[in-house]
């Protein structure tokens, strides 16, 4: 396991297949690249964490790949994100967490799950830490963005509520950090950092926002709570549309 913070999105990630992320303001310094053991590992950083290395997108591909990360191309599981903040300004990648989870081995049946980020041109790239400390030859990228967008599809679900059911997923849970509110047309709920809605019958859409002024909010605040840009996630749902 890292010992970074991480952030758990999507479905799948409900059955231990989630992706990795960080709070923007919670980056590391790497650890200096001459700085090596007699297995030629890294040791851990003097404050105890990882060791990492900055990366460019090219550099840290075999670690993309590896974990389920490939560049974007053409809808994401049948839709278009029409709508993007002007912080996000990546390039996109898309996490196919169904296909991750048969080439591992586990089953999700009748879930096909798409996610899609954008991530900056230099990311980071940890080392793994066992419980005992010791710092382990494999690596892990920390594919930090903005703006995910998650595209489930499965025959049951036909509308948010029925979502929710199958799941067995407290809606008060998915937005802990401000009240939910209802989506104009009824299909779902949103807050200024998450929404959750059901365009169509058999399809939801989970989307998560959090950018630097919502991270400092939730430092502000006493309980981790932030009320983040309603508006903004309200026009990324509403540019949502199928391809």
């Amino acid at each position: 396991m890292t010992n970074r913070a991480k952030i758990a999105f999507g479905a799948l990630g409900l059955l231990a297949f989630a992706v990795t992320a960080c709070a923007p303001g919670a980056d590391l310094e790497a650890t200096p690249t001459g700085a090596v053991e007699e297995d030629g590992l890294p040791p851990l950083g003097a404050d105890g964490q990882a060791p990492s290395e900055h990366m460019s997108l090219e550099e840290a591909a075999p670690f993309l790949q590896a974990q389920g990360y490939l560049p974007a191309e053409g809808d994401l599981n049948g839709y278009e994100v029409g709508h993007l903040p002007d912080d996000v300004a990546g390039t996109p990648y898309d996490l196919d967490y169904t296909a991750l989870a048969a080439a591992e081995g586990h089953i999700a049946p009748d879930l096909h799950e798409v996610e899609r980020s954008w991530l900056a041109d230099t990311i980071e790239v940890d080392y793994l830490v066992d419980d005992f400390g010791e710092v382990l030859p494999e690596r892990e990228a920390v594919a930090v963005s903005s703006l995910y967008v998650s595209v489930m599809r499965r025959d049951d679900f036909t509308d948010i509520d029925t979502y929710y059911e199958v799941m067995e997923i407290e809606r008060e849970k998915e937005f802990h950090d401000s009240p939910a509110r209802e989506l104009p047309d009824g299909n779902g709920h949103y807050n200024g950092s998450t929404a959750i809605f059901s365009p169509e019958p058999g399809v939801v859409v989970h989307l998560s926002y959090v950018d630097d002024a919502y991270w400092a909010q939730v430092e502000q605040s006493e309980d981790l709570t932030a009320e983040g840009d309603p508006e903004e996630v309200l026009r990324i749902v509403e540019g949502i549309t199928p391809a």
